[in-house]
């Protein structure tokens, strides 16, 4: 048996056997902003049989007449005292069933791993085919060789076979997407710092990438959408007032020459506090109002006499005190009320205006006031009717019928009508107003009733006024129709399954996947569900399950316990920072620290620039790797010789992926990306424009590249340096007739046509097979300039198509907002400095010419034929996209959207696919 007091959290389930004037806060595990009563068994027995004998009807506002026994763990104790008998700890308690309900697995994996996955096994298998086929290749022409020549030579032809083989390593190392992972991370990780600058505190890095597919949200209500306070919104009092309740400061002006009266109605006829904050929501919203307009509610309480205080409890429905005060400087009794406005309203005789003026009230009045009250109910807004009379010290202030006294019956001033209500959040309407725009649909699940939810709904704009297909349903209507929730193993509610893959290896049972009983009947209804009122923690888990089972991606939002199942099943759970309970933070993926619904909006756009960045980073290094494997496969099937060295092709990598990857994710997300529809699970990541762009630079990149290889030693200029004189010498020493006659090239006998160097070839052998640039590497072991020159410009062509990368969607101005980014700027600077001082002074460590890398003019030959591919990049974003590619990259077909990663390549620790290969091991 534990003892309540006010403010204690509740441990765990149980029933009240002891209770006096007991209400609850229950928010934090049903989304109800209402104050619960509570009682023991007896005590709610009698009040229901009460209101029978009343006539009331039972449900929708009415649902609070009746007090509670049952006490749920998790809940505070907002007023009262009393004993309760604990039932349930643990696992079965309400708060225990919740924490059980997380322990399911995460290692999902997301919809951009997916993707990613795919694409990266595509590229392996083409890298794959292309090493086998290179192989192949080489070893038909040794063979065709060796038979036409009839001779074998073991040191030397079985050294050209292993090198056969190194060259196929090498077409598929760098075919291997290696760097995509490090390219995702790199994104994720500066991402996730930047999003904590916009309140974003991200506690699982994929939820980055996630939120910018986001198709849907579920948005609990109370303390999400709303500020999970009660708080004046609106006043009346001959017309209406408008309060700004989001002011830090409010200006008590608005009560006019009768304020004095308005400030001791509120302070000193309220039995709440605000530090801390104790008793009735609505009386401590009345006065926070005080306090924001520089009142000291406790001075105007000590400032007065108190003669009398009737408390306010449900069968009353007012609370009064009688006070000794002043007026015109003179001292009066006065007894201050207010309470339910349809009770107040009926002992009303006249109406203090905010002129301080004093008139009687007729029926008509009276209407008025009622409708005024029906109109502020529409609204949401509970109302309250303040309103007092002046005594002469004669008044009986002791009889009554059991619960209201004379005296508070009738001969009342009226003051005002005062509207409070759980407000929206600062920002909440334009952010659904972005989230709609963006292509997101918000859907509101709340514990509220249907009429509430309905307003709040109606003012953050989740339904738009007039708009008939947004449809309100309650909870237990929407678990009717669906078939509630099932295990898609067994087809059955509760089953033997386990919830975690370890606990189902140790059991040796399956792992329960949850779905719902009737999905067809889901799929007609969900399309028009605007809200979800009435609902319990059951009902929101079986919308997210729902929503990922018809392939959206879903985003959750909640701050109580209650929403943490949700949290975690969803794609991505947003749990408020500063409102939100500890179970929901540990099941969110981010959190809101500022508890502002408006910073999911930052989230979806850094979400979508991630996705954006990996496209631009895909668009580069695709073009790369084709390039690379192409050339790698021509030059060596014709030449048996690599065109870009190990070392070299290192540190094309490097530019790649580290670089690459570091300078495209540091882009600043643009608000133009809520422009665009969020991408769809079955979405290729690569689309029509990125293949145009990708095919064409490729196509225009291996072809430069097959040109500089064959044909350089003819346009390519050249300069004599020491390293004619260390080759003449050696000409000079050994019978030059003993080598190639083309080994006297320009390059070396300046007295041929000495005004016209050009370049040597690099090449080891010549296309039949012959000796060309080899004897001199094998004496000197001082790599060709041809084969730099090709090296140089072929990063060249890389770095400036890194600033094409930029853009994917043909914009022209590759150069747009490049100053938001500094560091891009930098490492473009960085990699091009980096590139000369490789060149110039690397010599043989990366196989470049020893004696000073390039000439000036063959830099800026490279520079040249790098800027021509913007060239290239302006003529493609002419040219229709429709016209290269199929429309069916965008649109997968059927077959293609069932297809799963086989896991060659698995992007993520822990993947479904090793997951589910663990699962059959076990059933086997």
């Amino acid at each position: 048996i534990i003892k309540l007091v006010e403010g204690m959290e509740i441990p765990a389930d149980g029933i009240l056997i002891e209770a006096s004037e007991i209400k609850m806060d229950e928010s934090s595990m049903t989304g109800e902003t209402n104050s619960i009563k509570k009682g023991t068994m007896q005590q709610c027995l009698q009040k229901k049989e009460e209101l029978i004998n009343e006539g009331a009807e039972f449900g929708g506002k009415d649902r609070f007449l009746i007090p509670s026994p049952a006490l749920l763990s998790g809940t505070r104790v907002l007023e009262g005292e009393g004993l309760f008998v604990v039932c349930v700890v643990g696992d079965l308690s309400c708060l225990g069933q919740i924490k059980a309900s997380l322990e399911q697995e995460e290692d999902e994996e997301t919809p951009l791993q997916e993707k990613l996955t795919i694409i990266a096994e595509d590229i392996g298998k083409f890298g794959l085919y292309a090493a086998i086929l290179i192989v192949i290749v080489l070893m038909i022409r040794l063979a065709i060789e060796r038979g036409i020549e009839g001779e074998w030579d073991h040191s030397k032809h079985w050294m050209e076979i292993l090198n056969f083989i190194i060259l196929g390593i090498t077409v598929l190392a760098v075919a291997i997407p290696e760097g995509l992972t490090l390219s995702v991370t790199i994104s994720l990780a500066y991402s996730v710092q930047k999003m904590m600058n916009d309140k974003n505190l991200v506690r699982k890095m994929y939820a980055c990438e996630t939120m910018g597919g986001a198709d849907s949200i579920c948005s609990d209500k109370t303390g999400t959408l709303t500020m999970n306070k009660m708080t004046l919104t609106k006043m009346w009092n001959q017309n209406y007032i408008e309060v700004n309740y989001l002011a830090r400061e409010q200006d008590l002006g608005v009560f006019g020459k009768i304020k004095q009266l308005m400030v001791e109605s509120i302070c000193c006829n309220s039995s709440a506090e605000l530090d801390p904050e104790s008793g009735s929501k609505t009386e401590v919203a009345l006065l926070e109002y005080m306090r924001r307009g520089q009142i000291d509610y406790k001075s105007v309480k000590s400032s007065v006499k108190y003669l009398q205080k009737i408390p306010f409890n449900s069968g009353r429905k007012r609370m009064s005190v009688v006070i000794t005060t002043q007026k015109n400087g003179l001292p009066i009794h006065r007894l201050y009320i207010k309470g339910a406005s349809e009770i107040i309203i009926k002992g009303l005789s006249h109406q203090h205006t905010f002129n301080d003026e004093i008139v009687a009230l007729s029926e008509q009045d009276i209407k008025q006031i009622e409708n005024v009250i029906s109109e502020m109910a529409k609204q949401s807004l509970r109302t309250i009717c303040v309103a007092y009379k002046d005594l002469n010290g004669r008044e009986d202030l002791v009889t009554n019928d059991g619960k209201v006294y004379d005296i508070e019956k009738n001969n009342l001033t009226f003051l005002c009508l005062l509207g409070v209500m759980d407000n929206l959040r600062e920002g909440v309407k334009e952010a659904v107003t972005l989230c709609k725009k963006a292509g997101i649909k918000v859907r509101m699940v709340t514990g509220d009733n249907s009429e509430t939810a309905r307003a709040i709904a109606l003012s953050c704009g989740i339904i738009e006024p007039g708009d008939s297909k947004a449809l309100v349903m309650e909870g237990a209507e929407f678990m009717n129709k669906i078939g509630g929730i099932v295990c898609k193993n067994c087809q059955t509610e509760s089953c033997r399954c386990s919830r975690t893959q370890s606990e189902a290896e140790k059991n040796g049972t399956q792992l329960r996947v949850d779905t719902l009983g009737d999905m067809g009947s889901f799929k007609k209804l969900y399309p028009q569900i605007a809200v979800l009122a009435r609902s319990r923690p059951t009902d929101k888990y079986a919308m997210i399950v729902g929503l990922k089972d018809c392939e959206h991606i879903v985003a959750v939002t909640g701050d109580g316990t209650n929403d943490a199942p949700a949290l975690k099943k969803a794609d991505v759970g947003f749990a408020m920072g500063i409102s939100g309970t500890q179970v929901a933070k540990d099941a969110a993926a981010i959190i809101l620290m500022e508890d502002n619904f408006s910073d999911i909006v930052k989230a979806v756009m850094w979400g979508r620039n991630i996705f954006q960045s990996i496209r631009k980073f895909l668009q580069f290094q695709l073009t790369v790797n084709i390039v690379a494997v192409g050339l790698t496969l021509i030059v060596s099937a014709v030449l048996k010789q690599e065109v870009l060295k190990p070392i070299q092709m290192l540190w094309v990598n490097l530019i790649m992926d580290s670089f690459a990857s570091l300078a495209l994710a540091t882009e600043p997300p643009s608000p133009v990306l809520l422009n665009d529809r969020p991408y769809s699970r079955a979405q290729s990541i690569i689309t029509r424009k990125m293949l145009k762009h990708i095919l064409g630079q490729a196509a225009f990149q291996m072809a430069i590249m097959l040109i500089a290889v064959f044909l350089a030693p003819h346009f390519v200029p050249e300069y004599t340096d020491g390293f004619d004189d260390r080759l003449n010498n050696w000409l000079d020493d050994k019978n030059s007739l003993e080598f190639p006659s083309d080994i006297n090239h320009p390059k070396y006998n300046l007295d041929y046509y000495p005004e016209q160097l050009m370049i040597r070839s690099g090449r080891m052998l010549t296309v039949d097979g012959k000796d060309d640039y080899e004897p001199v590497y094998r004496e000197f072991m001082v790599p060709s300039r041809h084969f730099t020159f090709i090296f140089n410009m072929f990063v060249m062509m890389q770095l400036f198509n890194f600033l094409n990368s930029r853009k994917l969607n043909d914009e022209f101005n590759i150069f747009e907002n490049i100053c938001n980014n500094s560091l891009f700027i930098i490492i473009v600077f960085f990699i091009f400095a980096l590139q000369i001082i490789l060149i110039t002074f690397a010599g043989i460590a990366f196989s470049c010419y020893t004696y000073y890398g390039l000439t000036i003019q063959q830099w800026l030959i490279c520079i040249l034929i790098g800027a021509i591919g913007w060239i290239v990049s302006a003529i493609l974003k002419l040219i229709p996209e429709q016209s290269i590619c199929p429309e069916s990259i965008e649109e997968p077909s059927t077959e293609q959207e069932q297809r799963k990663p086989s896991g060659i390549l698995e992007l993520r620790r822990g993947s479904s696919v090793r997951r589910s290969q663990r699962h059959q091991e076990i059933q086997l």
